[in-house]
């Protein structure tokens, strides 16, 4: 304006064009001291715009003097491109991260040019010895933000934050739930995140826009502090209570507040009013619970809070990602000159940026900080002003349940599962399962799932840093958790060191993590309950385990073991199959089931899918392999169950304890084959079968025969003698010969072995292993792969040498006082 009043006696006071002049004419007459006295066209000059202002100097150039002209020139782009700026500022827009930095680049370019611009460089000296002035002043805009536009009350941008960052995404996403049918919108997150730039820009869009259909936007905000570089200012007049809220609302209207909830849902009722409350968490309560959960009329609500309400569609405002957080700080340190910060390279502003979580708040408080003079790394090292600001209002809103889990998650140095914290707390399952949710549901609480099979929880870093400050657990207590805690590592090695051994034993679990290791030991108790038929006992361990471990498989194993027991089909049935939908690479799962159909239901065809299914997943196991056997068997397939079982008994001899199962289910095999032959039908040939079971029997090893085997050898010759003599099967006699030389072998040595020197009935074949064997004891184990203790001075002598030697031996097997394992009566094998 100088510069123009400069050259006013060359170009006279008639420089403005006609359309200029009405357009200044007609603000100023709208201004709220209309002037009686006529008005020369350097006062209408104040009434008129940035872009119309640049346009007049350009014409006015050539009468200023040299040096104001090249400078003008230098600088056209830059004042053009400020016009944007201007216009978001004055109609009351919030500005972006990138109008905010063009507008103070400009500034401190201008400023640099002595003397032309004396009246920015105050005003920009002004803001930057104390930025939070300007909000103390009041503007006017020159034009009526209300032309063509519905009423609203949104409050001007605090253009102080240096701009809101562009958020496109959750901005559409905001719009959409608005104009959606759900009468509630809730702009959820932590404090500092932007809820309410957020919001507030939405909003400006939908007005400007005209996207949308509502009588009037109406703004109150909740408000009760804000952060300072030194402290948390409370607010004065803030609102403080739901009831202050409505009345605050009803103000907007009428001059009363008498009866202001029934006035709001009145007002909501009967106009199309988008109501937005800010800052809820500072007056949640159930008045405010019950007004939303029943807005009246076709009125929405959006609200902005850290807490969620409940039964509302919701909008996850987080921090800013790595790339926006770097660009909002680099932002800031330009528009405030911090020359501390200007020199920093892109991993330290990451650094800084994520040491705030990236909070546009906080990093907006970080840059203050450090232009009154804070070091930069003492700001971010404790930022305990920060944190308080960020999450009082939730902490204060927590259920106990929620406070005792932060508590005793605050303890623990890592990410942490359901069934840990259960173990290492004395806490109620289901009281400790709301408290997660609840932290989960407030945004204090993260997980992760790097295993892929099971769920841990974390306290995010930031909150973490404020609960050290002011969750406490007695010493005792803590000791007490951290005690459990450092135990847990010793039990997962337990249950490592013994994965592998006896892995079809319906008491053994797979083990993949500490917490899986707790549940197993708890399992192993569940199913013993079981075998004593304590079905109450271990249903309760197993809902107990199907909360802290919903995501381990062995859960449902174990459930469909105690449903068989119970006689509950159904419910084992369903188990087993929601167990294998959990872990479908398990064999021990289709094992096991198809066990159970086989038992339950006589469901051959069913029972073969699923042990066919666990060969393929585990096809060296000789247990499901003789299981598969098995079905077939049943299912009257004998070729096929006859060539697993021969298949197997060419392995190795040392296998003794496999080769005896086998024999004996080849045995049943055979006898089963015949039987049905003969029952099908005169012309079925028995020829072969007579045949093929007389040499198996002359290869079979009488050493590996027990009791058990010899009653079905027993069995099988007096079932084939009355059919043989019947049909004329030229191999029967051969097959007769083998049964009785057999059996009068085995019936001889077990009428002349005595206790101490023969094998006992339920006796067990097997080697000394080689891993873990020490000089002085080792394990023994069988076929099937179950180890058993043994002491080198439990044996007689020579036996332990033989044994380190490879030599197989028989025992019997007892539990020591602790339930373990241990080889007894341990004799060599002889031949």
């Amino acid at each position: 304006m100088s510069h123009v009043r400069s050259v006013s006696s060359i170009v006279g006071d008639g420089f403005l064009t006609a359309q200029e002049r009405e357009k200044a004419s007609l603000r100023a007459d709208r201004s709220e001291e209309p002037s009686t006295s006529p008005r020369d066209d350097f006062d209408l000059l104040y009434q008129l715009d940035l872009g119309d202002k640049l346009a007049i100097v350009q014409r006015l150039k050539p009468h200023f003097d040299q040096g104001l002209r090249k400078h003008l020139s230098s600088k056209a782009s830059s004042l053009q491109a400020s016009v944007p700026v201007r216009n978001s500022v004055m109609h009351g827009r919030p500005l972006t991260v990138a109008e905010h930095a063009t507008a103070f680049a400009l500034a401190s370019d201008l400023v640099r040019s002595n003397g032309f611009w004396p009246i920015l460089h105050k005003a920009l000296s002004a803001y930057n010895s104390d930025p939070e002035a300007i909000t103390r002043k009041s503007i006017t805009f020159l034009e009526d933000p209300s032309d063509g536009l519905i009423f609203h009350n949104l409050p001007l941008p605090d253009y102080d934050d240096t701009g809101f960052v562009p958020r496109p995404q959750l901005e559409q996403e905001l719009k959409k739930k608005i104009l959606s049918r759900h009468p509630v919108v809730t702009v959820l997150g932590d404090g500092g995140n932007g809820k309410t730039a957020l919001t507030l820009q939405a909003l400006y869009s939908l007005i400007n826009s005209g996207e949308h259909d509502f009588d009037a936007v109406v703004w109150v905000s909740a408000k009760s502090s804000k952060l300072t570089v030194g402290e948390i200012q409370r607010i004065e007049h803030a609102i403080t209570t739901s009831m202050g809220l409505f009345e605050e609302v009803v103000g907007v209207f009428e001059n009363t507040t008498a009866d202001a909830i029934s006035r709001v849902r009145q007002l909501l009722e009967n106009n199309k009013i988008l109501l937005a409350i800010d800052n809820l968490e500072t007056v949640l309560d159930d008045t405010i619970r019950d007004f939303v959960s029943d807005i009246p009329g076709q009125s929405k609500v959006v609200l902005t809070s850290r807490i969620p309400v409940g039964g509302d569609l919701t909008v996850n405002v987080t921090p800013l990602s790595d790339n926006e957080g770097e660009i909002y700080l680099r932002a800031l340190i330009k528009s405030y000159s911090i020359k501390a910060l200007a020199g920093l390279k892109p991993e330290e502003l990451r650094y800084y940026a994520n040491r705030l979580e990236r909070r546009p708040l906080l990093l907006k408080w970080f840059c203050m900080g450090v232009l009154s003079g804070l070091p930069a790394s003492k700001i971010v090292s404790n930022p305990e002003i920060a944190l308080r600001f960020c999450l009082e209002n939730v902490f204060d809103s927590l259920t106990d349940d929620a406070s005792n889990a932060l508590s005793l998650m605050a303890i623990l140095p890592r990410a942490v599962s359901m069934g840990v914290l259960h173990h290492v707390s004395a806490v109620d399952i289901r009281r400790l399962e709301a408290g997660v949710a609840e932290l989960l549901k407030f945004s204090i609480l993260e997980t992760e799932n790097q295993s892929g099979y099971e769920l841990n929880y974390r306290i995010k870093p930031f909150a973490r840093a404020y609960i050290a400050r002011i969750l406490r657990l007695t010493a005792e207590a803590q000791e007490a958790v951290i005690r459990k805690f450092r135990n847990l590592s010793f039990a997962y090695q337990a249950e490592r060191a013994a994965e592998g051994r006896e892995k079809y034993n319906q008491r053994n679990f797979i083990v993949r993590s500490i917490s899986e290791a707790i549940a197993t030991q708890r399992l192993r108790t569940a199913t013993k309950l079981a075998y004593g038929d304590d079905f109450q006992s271990a249903k309760e361990i197993i809902d107990a385990l199907k909360i802290s471990n919903y995501d381990y498989f062995e859960v449902l194993r174990a459930e469909a073991f105690i449903c068989y027991r119970q006689h509950d089909f159904s419910g084992a049935s369903e188990a087993y199959q929601s167990a294998i939908e959990l872990s479908p690479d398990t064999p021990q799962l289709y094992f096991f089931y198809g066990g159970f159909l086989l038992r339950a239901y006589g469901d051959c065809p069913g029972a073969i899918a699923q042990l066919t299914k666990a060969l393929e997943l585990d096809p060296e196991s000789i247990d499901v392999k003789r299981e598969l056997a098995r079905a077939k068997m049943y299912h009257f397939d004998f070729e096929g169950a006859s060539k697993i079982l021969s298949s197997e008994m060419l392995q190795p001899l040392s296998n003794m304890r496999t080769q005896l199962i086998f024999a004996d289910l080849q045995t049943q095999n055979f006898h089963r084959m015949i039987l049905h032959k003969n029952t099908v039908g005169i012309d079925a040939d028995l020829e072969e079968p007579c045949a093929r079971f007389a040499d198996f029997l002359g290869k079979v090893d009488a050493r590996i025969i027990d009791t058990k085997m010899l009653e079905h050898l027993r069995k099988a010759r007096a079932a084939i003698i009355p059919i043989l003599q019947i049909r004329g099967v030229s191999s029967g006699a051969g097959l007769l010969l083998c049964l009785d030389r057999l059996i009068g072998q085995l019936e001889e040595t077990s009428s002349t072995t005595t206790p101490d020197d023969g094998l006992s009935q339920n006796a067990l074949l097997g080697t000394l292993k080689e891993k873990g064997r020490k000089p002085t004891f080792g394990f023994l184990v069988d076929a099937s792969m179950r180890e058993y203790f043994i002491a080198k001075d439990t044996v007689q002598s020579g036996i332990w040498e033989s044994l380190q030697q490879g030599r197989a031996v028989t025992f019997d097997a007892e539990l020591d006082a602790m339930g373990r394992p241990r080889a007894t009566n341990v004799r060599l094998l002889q031949g």
